[in-house]
């Protein structure tokens, strides 16, 4: 099996379980994985062995196997200045992970798409505020763990990654990230 049929089988098995991966995410994996794996060894023309290629195929194309329950989880009651400053900071990871594309392009682009599916959600939640005539702003428990997940790993990227953030100030940044985890019931 070739890397590049690895890719597919995984991607396949991703859109099984209804999980839509970008093919660069799945390759950028496999490579790395198999860089590890397999050191010195070319990735052009490699037969990828059979143990490895199974235990990639599990490892990546398993998805998730045991999500956390929501059900007895309520959802989080935001103030609109707290609703405002998780749109910042969710806008400021985007920014920083952007900006560091070309370095990491694995950890960025789970970073864009937490960011993406946060900022949507909470457009939603804003909207359905307003039209309820109030300020309170209701975030979903499974929004909630995309939105630290997203900031812990904008917080990795800066502080042990080696991304480039010096076009902005570093304690103001690591504090707004830190404080919206802080908010969220999530202490860095």
């Amino acid at each position: 099996m070739t890397p590049d049929d690895l890719v597919a089988v995984i991607m396949r098995r991703l859109a099984e379980q209804h999980r839509v991966v970008p093919g660069f995410v799945i390759r950028d994996a496999v490579e790395a994985a198999l860089r590890r794996r397999l050191p010195g060894v070319p990735l052009a023309g490699m037969s990828v062995p059979p143990e490895i290629a199974a235990e990639l195929v599990t490892g990546l194309g398993e998805g998730i196997a045991a999500t956390e329950s929501d059900a007895a989880t309520m959802p989080a009651v935001l103030s609109g200045d707290e609703t405002g400053r998780l749109l910042a900071a969710l806008g400021l990871a985007v920014h920083v992970a952007a900006f560091n594309l070309d370095r990491d392009r694995l950890h960025v682009a789970q970073i864009l798409n937490g960011s993406a599916a946060a900022l949507v959600a909470l457009g939603a939640a804003s909207r359905a505020a307003h039209a309820d005539g109030t300020s309170a702003v209701l975030l979903s428990p499974a929004t909630l763990r995309t939105v630290r997940t997203t900031m812990i790993a904008v917080l990795q990227g800066v502080r042990s990654r080696g991304w480039q953030a010096e076009h902005l100030n570093p304690v103001a940044t690591t504090t707004m990230f830190t404080d919206v985890l802080t908010m969220l019931g999530a202490v860095p």
